[in-house]
């Protein structure tokens, strides 16, 4: 099904572990510096795994030289607080570190939470992380009985029951002097980084500040008759290729407002809020004209598109590929030659690798 899957049932990894180490692997696939740190034994996978949360093509040698000589321990400490782009020697901020939630789960509920995960992964056309998934679950509960959420400068995120009473309330609060970011809900104030806060003012309602003595009058950022002429327009779903999300809809400004970008409808696509974070973390471009011209990639392909392989060279490395999964050069052979009239000409490595993979027999354990 997929390589989770694969990892999960040949080689016998339990899922958080699968999905570590292919973070980890796609993370490093452009990171140089630490690949070879890695090849070399300079540093342990434990290590270059928690450097691959923080690193870029530009800080991974300060981040390698920094983490010679110490332990793991030392190396979660100094990664904690710490974004990616940042490096070592950066201030870290634990306002913007990530919760580790634990849960306790009975086999009945385990089963029900895998299924849920199976469907989001579907829905979305790729496997979530365990923040996306969270907040997946989260927003199908929250808009079950709620209005799309405003946010904005100073914010709040306010969803209410369609007959318009609150019965939930979250917060996006913003300083005028420093811009930093918090979420409030059920009680509890938590900072928020800058991607989340940017994605939050694409389609704000704004309030005034809670300071005053009274509620100023909201002021709606897109017009409501906009709002709904977006949504029914893209159909509502993500306008992210590969992802058919219906859950979490937020509208998005290709030109942003921060750069003078408009409300007109051509300039607003409907994202849900993973894609749309992802976008504002620098994972995923989008840009054109909606609704027609949008151009929407990933990081990674923007990477493969250049420097993209020629076709026998895609061929070879795919190949190669499946030997070091473990296959026999025979084997994998006949599988790359039997792919070869299922994948376009100028088709990537990867899609290489997958259509091999689903002819390949399955070694035994």
């Amino acid at each position: 099904v997929s390589l989770v899957d694969y990892m999960e049932r040949v080689l016998g990894w339990n899922p958080e572990t699968a999905r570590k180490r292919l973070r980890t692997a796609r993370a490093l696939g452009e990171l140089p510096v630490l690949s070879a740190a890695l090849r070399d034994g300079v540093l342990s996978f434990s290590a270059i795994r928690e450097l691959t949360r923080v690193a870029t093509p530009a800080t991974e040698g300060a981040w390698r030289d920094d983490a010679i000589g110490k332990n793991l321990r030392d190396i979660e400490d100094r990664v904690r607080g710490h974004v990616r782009g940042d490096l070592p020697d950066d201030p870290p901020d634990p306002d913007v570190s990530t919760h580790i939630v634990r849960f306790e789960l009975s086999p009945a509920t385990y089963a029900r939470l895998r299924q849920a995960r199976l469907q989001l992964d579907e829905e979305h056309g790729r496997h979530l992380d365990d923040d996306e998934l969270i907040a997946a679950l989260a927003s199908a509960v929250l808009e079950t009985a709620s209005a799309p959420s405003p946010s904005g400068p100073p914010v709040h995120r306010v969803p209410v029951e369609r007959g318009g009473r609150a019965t939930f309330q979250i917060a996006t609060i913003v300083c005028e002097r420093c811009d930093q970011g918090w979420i409030e809900g059920a009680g509890v104030r938590v900072a928020i980084d800058a991607a989340t806060l940017d994605r939050a003012r694409c389609d704000a309602q704004h309030v005034g500040s809670l300071e005053g003595d009274g509620p100023a009058r909201a002021a709606q950022a897109i017009p409501p008759a906009i709002d709904r002429f977006v949504r029914l327009r893209d159909g509502g779903r993500c306008q992210t290729p590969g992802c058919r999300s219906a859950r979490g809809l937020e509208l998005h400004h290709i030109v942003h407002r921060s750069d003078d970008g408009s409300h007109d409808p051509s300039n607003l696509t409907l994202r849900c809020f993973s894609c749309h974070q992802a976008h504002h973390e620098g994972r995923l471009t989008i840009r054109g004209t909606a609704p027609d011209q949008v151009i929407t990639e990933r990081r990674e392909q923007q990477a493969l598109a250049v420097a993209a392989p020629s076709h026998a060279d895609a061929r070879t490395d795919a190949r190669d590929a499946l030997v070091t999964l473990g296959f026999k050069p025979s084997i994998a052979k006949a599988a790359i030659d039997e792919a070869a009239g299922h994948v376009a000409h100028d088709a990537t490595i990867e899609a290489w690798i997958c259509a091999a993979l689903r002819r390949c027999p399955r070694p035994c354990t």
